[in-house]
This record gives structure tokens, C-alpha cells and sequence, in this order.
């Protein structure tokens, strides 16, 4: 009995030691797998990383410089350059006295420009009104307009010629500078400057064609796409976010597919990286509107008084008649607050040089001392011209009566 017990305890140690040993074997077997698992994973991580690493590598090398790899820049904007004139704003008569100084009998108002001493006339034609709306014309100037840029502009001198209607719309030329301008109301139109080799032909929705020779520029733009081409860059831009880059000299080429993705290719290289899409649809500028016609800009009042009211034939004393006429232009020139002008004489060709000249000084003093003692305190100056400058001839009786006269010059800006 004791025997069989004793062979039975051998027989289940024994089972016992050999169920630990192969426990023991699966154990190992397993953590040998694990490990193997392991290594495997993390050579294929780090094969991973050095693909990854190399591609970005590639893609930066093949950027534009400046842009993130796969992108494209932007086609540049275009700006025009100035014309080279515009409206003086302040180009208005400013002293709203002209109908209460010309109801006064034996005065004429006229609104005039001064200028070196001289005011524009003999061969000028002005007609103006309250905002510098009206006519002109003296030699190589003829001037037509509204005062708010509307009219006809030429200026022979300076070889520019402007016609302009109230929306803008019109022409503009500059045959000395080589710049053209054709516009309408929408902004559509051509334009051309010599001065910077430019040419733009546009529609009203920004389709058209830019050059500039200068810098070799060339940008066309329609419905689906725009273009940019400055010597050998190439940047296309499409509707659908889709575009490209390509440059001749560096060999560098950049495929947007709107989508996401860029392909970029340099020589045997070549990379697909995430590149958003391109942007709204650049368009070409539209014209701005012609320069205004600018105001005809009057810088003085010009106040005449026949001297044949003023003073008898040969003389310089204020005729009695002629009281009430001044006494007039006194209270009118205190009340608009004027506080300096000039009195001018003047006289027809009958007698020499010399007695007219005189006789000129002596009617323009006889004004200024009769206009100051009714109160007129502005600072006044006088000069005599004799017969140096007249306005009308002085063959004929009416010619010579427009010749006596005596101007009052009242700067009014």
C-alpha cells in the first residue's frame, strides 16, 4: 500500500516538473515573438519617418523662394500711374458781390486772372458764372465747362485735350507725354503711356490684356482664367481654385489641382504636397474717369468805370455826377469787407506818351482819394498805364471811349 502511494507521488511530481518546464518554454517563446514584433515595428517607423523627412526635404528644396512648398504667389496687381493733371478744388470765384456791384450804373464787374501784373485779355474770351462753369480762350487754351469737370479742354501749348462728360466717361491725351485715355461710365476702356511702355485694354468686368515693355509684363485675363507673364515666370490662375507656376531659368514647376494637393517637379524630382487652393479669381483694373476739365479759376474781380462818368475831357477831377456812382462802389466795397485792391488808369492814344501817362496816374489817385473819404479803409494801390494797354482800337470813337477808363482790381482769393 505504502508502495503504490509512494510511486503515485513520484508520477505526479513528475507531471508537475514537466508542466512547469514547457510553462516555462511558452513563456520564453512568446516574449521572443513580442521582441521580434517590436524591432520589426519600429524599423518600419523609422523607414517611415526617413521617407517622410526626405519628401519635405525634396519639396522645400523646390519652393519658390520666399512661398511654402507647393505654393503659388499671387499675380501681382496692377496700378497705373498718374495722368499728370488736375483740378485745382479751389479753382471757384469766391466773392459773391458780381449783381450788387453791377446794378450800380456806369460799373461793369467782370471776373478775371491776374497774373505777373497783367490780366488775361486782348485776344481772351471769358465768360463765367458763380462756380466756375462757363468759356475760354487765349491763344493755345480753350477751355468749355460746367465747373463740376464736365466739358472740353485743349491746351495746345502743352499738347493735352481732354473731353469729359459728367459720368467721367471721355478721352484724355497727352501727345507730348504719349498717354491716351479712352473711357466709359462702367470703366471700361483702352489706355496707353509712353512714359512707362504701357498698354491696357479692359472691359467691365476686369477681362483684358496688360503689357509693359519696360519690365516685359504681359497679363491676360477672361472669363475662366488669368495669365502673368514677366520674362521667363509663367503664373496661371483658374475660376476653380486650380492654377500653376513655372519658371525657364530654375527649371521649377508647381501643378495646383484646386483640390488640395500640388504636384511641384524640378528636373528628375518630384513632390505632391498639400497646397490649398488658389484664391478669387484676380481681374484686371478697370479705368478710372477722365481728369475733369478744371474750372476756369478767376482769381480777381475786374471793376471798370467809364471815365467819360467819372471826369470831363482832359481832366482828373470827379465829375458831380459821378459822386453818386462811387458813393455807391464805397458802401458796397466796406460792406463785403474787401481790404486791399489796386486802381488802374487808363487812357486812349490821343496826345504823346507822356501826358497820358500822367493824366492815367492822376484819374487813378483822384478814385482812390474820393473812395477813401466815404470810409473805404481796404489798403488801396494805384498804378497808370497811359495808353500801354488797351482793350479796344483806337481808330474808332467807341474804341477809344472803352479805352478811357479807370479798374478797380479786387483780388478775391
Amino acid at each position: 500500500m505504502k508502495k503504490t502511494m509512494l510511486c503515485a507521488t513520484v508520477l505526479a511530481l513528475s507531471v508537475a516538473a514537466t508542466g512547469c518546464a514547457s510553462g516555462k518554454k511558452a513563456e520564453s517563446s512568446a516574449a521572443s515573438t513580442a521582441a521580434a514584433q517590436t524591432e520589426a515595428a519600429s524599423t518600419t517607423a523609422a523607414g517611415k519617418t526617413a521617407e517622410t523627412t526626405a519628401t519635405a526635404a525634396a519639396a522645400s528644396d523646390m519652393a519658390v523662394p520666399g512661398y511654402a512648398p507647393g505654393q503659388i504667389p499671387e499675380i501681382p496687381a496692377i496700378v497705373l500711374p498718374e495722368l499728370g493733371i488736375s483740378e485745382n478744388p479751389a479753382a471757384k470765384i469766391t466773392l459773391d458781390k458780381t449783381k450788387a456791384l453791377s446794378s450800380v450804373p456806369g460799373i461793369t464787374v467782370t471776373p478775371v486772372r491776374v497774373e505777373n501784373n497783367q490780366i488775361q485779355r486782348g485776344s481772351t474770351v471769358m465768360q463765367l458764372g458763380s462756380n466756375g462753369e462757363g468759356q475760354y480762350k487765349d491763344g493755345n487754351l480753350t477751355v468749355q465747362t460746367d465747373g463740376n469737370g464736365a466739358g472740353q479742354y485743349v491746351d495746345a501749348e502743352r499738347g493735352i485735350t481732354i473731353q469729359r462728360d459728367d459720368d467721367g466717361s471721355g478721352q484724355y491725351l497727352d501727345s507730348k507725354l504719349g498717354i491716351s485715355l479712352l473711357v466709359d461710365d462702367d470703366g471700361a476702356g483702352s489706355y496707353k503711356d509712353d512714359r512707362y511702355g504701357i498698354s491696357l485694354m479692359v472691359d467691365d468686368d476686369g477681362e483684358g490684356l496688360y503689357t509693359n515693355t519696360q519690365n516685359g509684363v504681359t497679363v491676360t485675363a477672361d472669363d475662366d482664367a488669368m495669365s502673368y507673364r514677366a520674362g521667363k515666370v509663367r503664373i496661371t490662375q483658374k475660376k476653380d481654385g486650380s492654377g500653376s507656376y513655372s519658371d525657364a531659368e530654375s527649371g521649377l514647376k508647381i501643378e495646383n489641382d484646386g483640390k488640395g494637393k500640388a504636384t511641384v517637379t524640378k528636373g528628375t524630382q518630384k513632390a505632391t504636397v498639400d497646397a490649398a487652393p488658389l484664391g478669387t479669381l484676380p481681374r484686371l483694373p478697370r479705368l478710372g474717369a477722365v481728369p475733369a476739365v478744371p474750372s476756369l479759376e478767376a482769381n480777381s474781380l475786374l471793376i471798370t468805370l467809364d471815365s467819360g462818368v467819372l471826369f470831363d475831357v482832359d481832366k482828373y477831377d470827379i465829375r458831380p455826377e459821378a459822386q453818386e456812382t462811387l458813393n455807391q462802389l464805397a458802401k458796397l466795397l466796406t460792406e463785403a469787407g474787401i481790404t486791399a485792391f489796386e486802381i488802374d488808369g487808363h487812357t486812349d492814344s490821343n496826345a504823346d506818351d507822356a501826358y497820358n501817362q500822367t493824366l492815367s496816374e492822376n484819374r487813378a489817385n483822384a478814385v482812390k482819394e474820393y473812395l477813401k473819404a466815404q470810409g473805404v479803409t481796404a489798403e488801396i494801390t494805384t498804378q497808370g498805364y497811359g495808353e500801354s494797354r488797351p482793350v479796344a482800337t483806337n481808330e474808332t470813337a467807341e474804341g477809344r471811349q472803352q479805352n478811357r477808363r479807370v479798374e478797380i482790381i479786387i483780388p478775391t482769393v
